[in-house]
């Protein structure tokens, strides 16, 4: 054993390591055997209580890929058309909006550039147009006199720029929610893969890839208007006609009698009437059954800027009411709709109710003045907020927005819902703001994308898989039964083949597995169904180098050499072809993790961890066994 001190120590030193990085992945699985057993009350109140500790095992364990553990698998597609309608910066016409839909539906089928796509469409529609009548940037050296080919580099190179601006942006929003070892990768000219393993909850992962971060301050509409013109709506599709330009203020007289109706038949639980019962003597008249009546409700309150009410799972019908163009025209000049992205109340069914608000058009500041954004709770109430901070300009501006609007309403939108519309009670210095109604998941996802910065162009899902936990759990066992099986047949061989040698090589391989795990939760790589694939491969390399050392060491033995002979000769040479072999497939391995994705990278990672623990096994491991065998002549070895 003279000369081994080295290899013993280094053997020693990495079980300990192995066994060191791998401990925390054996106490989460004892976690999680724990709070299963539990019942949802106390497993809730364990977590809250251990929380910190819990969340910092899981993160030091070895991890599992969205095969295994489950998760997300999203399509993302980055929305090239709005960006190029925003780049015409107001220019547009018919032409250029029949352009842009036809090159919308060509793209559903084309795997050309949608910029390509959109010229081809122009041309079409307009033959010779030059593409500088839509498209200006003199910072880009794009101007009324540039040539198309110009303006197409310069739109390819924003769509470009988009698309990486995205990835990044999205990386940023999936390393805050804390999603580990996620894959984003980009696919063609405009998509982008995503995949998340471990998520939990899907629709909170939806809102946070593709919301587009723009943050926007807007004052309100008129109360009174914004309630006459629900009326009107109201009416008009109750078949009662439109009320003429003089009786505005019988209007507002017949808005303020149907609140207090309302309100006096309101129950304690805030349950809505709706506007149907509003209306009994149309019902009579033979328009009971009035749509749009059964699924709006007017807001029984005065004073508010609330345009109407509308239960969840009808959203989206009665947006294509209110989109009709005679409906249209009777919203007040400047103003939009947009939905509170909270419900306060729910229909007698549980169903929520969001009002509906009427807020300016026009932005009045924008989420390029923040310098800061961090969630936050209220000293007096304890409820959770963000709190924005401003830099000189948007506290300058926020300072003359709040000034001159006292006593009214403020609209604070992220991407087009409304978070939150306090009413201004006085003048706001400091350029500090706060988003007050939120959860404290909301709260954290506000902060998350607004540090992440706005999208460059909106992303919408075009494709979605999610993987249960109970079909990565069946992937593990399988995954694990390979594994044992493929090494209970290779101990068996050795044994019977090689004899004592055969029990070294499956110690060897035993403690192989062990640092291949311990190599994987070391460097946080990430454990996959294919990665399982290239340990069972892993396996059948570490025997072979010890299949080539024994032979070489049989035949040594035959030429009438002593044991030690025999071995040290073996060993000599036998570790050029070793290294031949291991070398080459450990340079294939970085190949496949270098331009693979997914699961080709799952196989390459776990490949690469194998060969070089089968190399350290099979050398050192092996040899410091064997020279501890020959350190007494009266131990021998058996090679078959």
């Amino acid at each position: 054993m003279q000369g081994n001190g080295f290899k013993i120590f280094a053997v020693s030193a990495f079980i300990l390591l192995s066994v060191y990085y791998l401990f925390p992945t054996f106490q989460a699985y004892l976690n999680q055997k724990d709070l299963e057993s539990m019942d949802e009350a106390a497993r809730e109140q364990y977590e809250a209580e251990h929380y910190v500790s819990l969340q910092s095992t899981r993160e030091k364990a070895l991890k599992l890929g969205l095969d295994l553990q489950g998760g997300m698998h999203v399509t993302l597609e980055v929305g090239v058309d709005a960006l190029i309608g925003e780049l015409a910066e107001g220019r547009r016409d018919e032409i250029f909006d029949a352009a842009l839909a036809n090159a919308r539906e060509e793209a559903k089928t084309s795997r050309s550039s949608f910029v390509d796509l959109f010229m081809e469409a122009l041309e079409a529609q307009q033959p010779g147009t030059r593409l500088s009548r839509y498209f200006r940037n003199t910072a880009q050296g794009v101007s009324a006199r540039s040539e198309n080919d110009e303006v197409k580099t310069y739109l390819d190179a924003e769509a470009g720029e988009a698309l990486t601006r995205a990835v990044e942006i999205i990386r940023q929003r999936v390393d805050r929610f804390g999603v580990s070892e996620p894959s984003i990768q980009v696919q063609g000219n405009s998509r982008i893969i995503v995949e998340l393993p471990g998520v939990d909850d899907p629709e909170r992962v939806r809102e946070l890839l593709k919301g587009t971060a723009r943050l926007e301050f807007h004052l309100m509409a008129d109360p009174a208007e914004l309630q006459n013109a629900a009326l009107r709506v109201v009416q008009h599709y109750a078949g009662e006609g439109l009320p003429d330009a003089d009786s505005t203020a019988s209007d507002s007289t017949e808005v303020a009698a149907i609140e207090t109706d309302v309100a006096a038949d309101s129950t304690a639980d805030s349950t809505v009437t709706d506007v149907e019962s509003l209306f009994a003597d149309s019902s009579e008249d033979g328009q009971d059954g009035n749509r749009f009546s059964e699924i709006f409700l007017l807001y029984p309150a005065e004073g508010l800027p609330v345009f109407g009410q509308v239960a969840e799972s009808d959203t989206a019908e009665v947006n294509r009411y209110l989109h009709a163009p005679a409906v249209l025209a009777m919203i007040p000049p400047g103003v939009e709709l947009l939905y509170e992205a909270r419900s306060e109340i729910e229909s007698e069914e549980g169903e929520p109710i969001y009002r509906l608000l009427g807020v300016r058009e026009r932005a009045e500041m924008t989420g390029d003045v923040l310098t800061d954004a961090r969630p936050d709770f209220d000293p007096i109430t304890n409820e959770p907020s963000v709190t924005l901070n401003m830099n000189s300009e948007g506290a300058s501006r926020w300072s003359q927005i709040t000034g001159a609007n006292v006593g009214k309403n403020v609209a604070i939108v992220l991407d087009n819902v409304v978070f939150t519309w306090p009413n201004i009670r006085e003048r706001i210095p400091g350029g500090r703001t706060s988003i007050d109604g939120v959860t404290r998941l909301e709260a954290e996802d506000i902060v998350t994308v607004l540090k992440s910065g706005a999208l460059p162009a909106p992303v919408q899902i075009i494709e979605e898989r999610t993987v249960g936990p109970s079909l990565g759990a069946k992937s593990i066992r399988a995954g694990t039964l390979s594994v044992i099986a493929g090494m209970a047949l290779v101990i068996v061989f050795m044994i019977f083949y090689y004899r004592t040698a055969g029990l070294v090589a499956d110690l060897a391989l035993l403690l192989n597995i062990l640092f291949i795990f311990g190599i994987l939760a070391a460097f946080g790589a990430v454990l996959t169904l294919p990665g399982i694939a290239g340990i069972v491969l892993t396996i059948g390399m570490a025997v072979d180098a010890n299949v080539l050392i024994f032979e070489r060491i049989r035949e040594e033995m035959g030429t009438g050499k002593t044991l030690k002979a025999s071995i040290d000769g073996g060993y000599a040479k036998a570790l050029s072809a070793i290294a031949d072999a291991n070398i080459t497939t450990f340079f294939v391995g970085v190949i496949l993790y270098s331009f693979g994705v997914g699961p080709i990278q799952g196989f390459a990672v776990t490949l690469m961890a194998g060969i070089l623990s089968s190399l350290f096994t099979a050398i050192v491991v092996t040899r410091v066994v064997f020279d501890w065998f020959v350190s007494d002549r009266k131990r021998s070895v058996a090679f078959g």
